[in-house]
């Protein structure tokens, strides 16, 4: 489909996966790169700068915009990586930034927005609403809203009734970002050359999936993606989105939403959300997983055929938690294990002492375990610096290719024939090339630790002859269990035997 006269579509985001459990702090300098590699504020112009050729939903609308011939209109593309709920004073600010681009631009006739849906900020827990809100006031009631969402979207009532489609991501690891940006313009694109309007209905069943149930590579979430795609063949319904929420967000709408959006079908969508709704609750045990014991996982890793990945899905720093958990790195160390690699370990004080002293010198240093208790205590480290790096690398893996990140200073300190990797930022390993990045082969290791909950997946999978999830400490840990939820909605099950 190409539009053949001059349409404008604005463009624009605001992304925060947020933990609520974190005591990170969200503010403005995290969205503009300080303390993490998912970090980037970009506005105008420099959105097709930092975007185009880049396999991310800004990727995905940027090529759409050149297929369908309308041109794209860029305000603030702003993103930071999960912690704790983001200041109000940040929000504001950065809401107000993409607004007043949004109110100087010339007549557009509609937006695409790029969004994440489990961003909590210190006074709105939907915070996606208020975005999609503000810029509805702009455009009006008669332009549509095409907004995309991660798969961990909390989806709200309010998200659905403000915005005209909600385009989520299918797949965990997060492969298909762009295939979902093309998605969501080709839909916009549709609506305002045909004219036709659309209808969603969500369903919200009680349940909050702990993240390693959500990986869509094994059931139960396979069956349900298999199902989606089926049901997006009927020629009535326009898009469905099955986000299995964030369940460390604590806010009343966290869990999975199911949303299905026909042409003006309200009876044909509820048919086909209600028939995704009993698929998940009958396979809601199937969410549920038991991770590996520390001493355990070690215990086989050493003993296996490498390359063995240990992940450590608590201290996820795509999750939100610090990234400096210890505690496989203690029983590695322990159990005397060789051939090994930990990434990572966020630690700037350590960075710099290393930095101090340069490559090739013997340090004595205290690493990791510094930001909380929750994750370990720091750990004495000897060995010797064999290299230090910028951090900088550009992903070329099957999730978010071409997109350049950022781990800041980044120094690696062999102690006694393990690997550990030193950053300034936290960062999560789910790319090849972060190894590669630092002159190291993870196919030629033994053991690989990686801090992370599922997207690692996507490039370990083809190349690690076992995967172990590790059962360490931390605030990312499946067993729900271990939280204080105040606010969201009783009865959900696992944390009630529904």
């Amino acid at each position: 489909m190409v539009y053949s006269r001059n349409m404008r579509v604005l463009t624009g985001g605001i992304i925060h996966e947020t933990n609520t459990f974190s005591n990170l702090p969200t503010g403005l300098r995290q969205f503009k790169g300080e303390g993490g590699s998912f970090s980037r504020y970009v506005e105008k112009e420099g959105v097709f700068r930092e975007f185009s050729g880049t396999r991310t939903v800004t990727g995905g609308f940027i090529e759409a915009a050149k297929r369908h011939g309308f041109e794209l209109v860029p305000t603030v593309n702003a993103s930071a990586t999960p912690g704790g709920k983001v200041t109000s004073r940040a929000f504001n600010w950065l809401l107000k930034r993409m607004l007043d681009e949004a109110k100087a631009a010339r007549q557009v006739e509609g937006a695409l927005l790029d969004l994440h849906g489990a961003m909590v900020t210190e006074r709105h827990d939907d915070a996606e609403a208020v975005v999609l809100k503000e810029v509805r006031k702009i455009l009006g009631d008669r332009a549509p809203i095409v907004a995309t969402l991660d798969l961990h979207a909390n989806i709200s009532e309010e998200m659905v009734k403000t915005a005209d489609v909600l385009v989520g991501y299918d797949e965990y690891p997060h492969v298909d970002m762009y295939e979902r940006g093309l998605d969501a313009a080709r839909i916009l694109v549709s609506m305002i050359q045909e004219g036709w309007r659309p209808t969603s209905f969500l369903c919200k069943p009680p349940l909050l999936p702990p993240l390693q149930g959500q990986y869509t590579g094994k059931d139960p979430m396979k069956s349900v993606v298999a199902l989606s795609r089926k049901i997006e063949k009927d020629h009535g319904v326009v898009n469905v989105t099955v986000a299995c929420g964030f369940p460390y967000s604590d806010i009343h709408d966290a869990g999975i939403g199911i949303v299905v959006t026909t042409k003006n079908d309200l009876k044909r969508a509820k048919k086909y959300a209600k028939q995704i709704e009993d698929l998940v609750w009958r396979r809601r045990r199937d969410f549920l997983s038991k991770p590996t014991p520390v001493h355990q996982a070690v215990r086989e890793a050493v003993s296996g055929k490498g390359p063995v990945v240990l992940a450590d899905v608590a201290d996820n720093p795509g999750a939100g938690t610090p990234c400096d958990g210890t505690a496989i790195l203690k029983e590695l160390l322990r159990a005397k294990a060789k051939s090994a690699v930990v990434a990572a370990i966020a630690d700037p004080e350590a960075v710099s002492y290393a930095l101090d002293r340069g490559v090739g010198e013997k340090i004595a240093v205290r690493a990791g375990g510094k930001t909380d208790r929750l994750h370990g205590r720091p750990i004495g480290l000897r060995g010797r610096i064999r290299l230090i790096s910028n951090g900088e690398f550009t992903q070329k893996g099957a999730m978010a290719a071409g997109l350049k990140i950022s781990m800041g200073r980044t120094v690696i300190l062999e102690c006694d024939g393990v690997d550990v990797v030193l950053t300034e930022k936290r960062v999560s390993p789910n790319d090849l090339q972060f190894f590669y990045s630092l002159g190291i082969d993870p196919r030629e290791k033994q053991i690989v630790v990686v801090k992370s909950s599922v997207h690692f997946r996507a490039a370990f999978d083809p190349i690690a002859s076992r995967i172990v999830e590790v059962d360490a400490p931390g605030i990312s840990n499946p067993d729900l269990s271990l939280f204080k939820y105040a606010k969201v909605r009783r009865p959900i099950f696992p944390l009630d035997d529904l």
